[in-house]
């Protein structure tokens, strides 16, 4: 069973971020509660990109508010949160895109200074 955690755990390990990513979100949105709360429970590795962790906090998260169970507490730990102040745009996101993503972003990822597209975590 993937998780949060092996996510970040392979992505440290060279393998894409966005792909692993997309691959836990499938597995995710097929499994039952107990196993969703099994893939969401233990915290992410500390990663290169700042970015990344405060990203998979507000993923599980998202998934838990959206599925109706308490998040897990580590995403409310600090470094679950993109240092230094300044907002990270997702897909490198300028002019509009990026009043776009302001308005549009969940308010997980709000939380976390990070701003993406409403549907960032659709899978299709």
């Amino acid at each position: 069973m993937d998780s949060i955690h092996r996510v970040s755990h392979r992505a440290n390990s060279g393998e894409d971020f966005y792909l692993l990513l997309g691959d836990f979100l499938d597995e995710f949105y097929k499994a039952v509660t107990p196993e969703r709360l099994e893939m969401l429970r233990e915290p992410p590795e500390r990663m290169e990109a700042p970015e990344l962790v405060p990203f998979l906090a507000a993923t599980a998260h998202k998934l838990s508010n959206d599925c109706g169970f308490a998040p897990p507490r580590w995403v409310f730990d600090s470094h679950c949160y993109l240092p230094g102040g300044e907002p990270h745009f997702g897909c490198g996101a300028k002019g509009n895109l990026r009043l776009l993503f302001l308005y549009k972003s969940p308010p997980e990822f709000k939380h976390r200074n990070l701003f993406v597209d409403e549907n960032v975590l659709v899978r299709v």
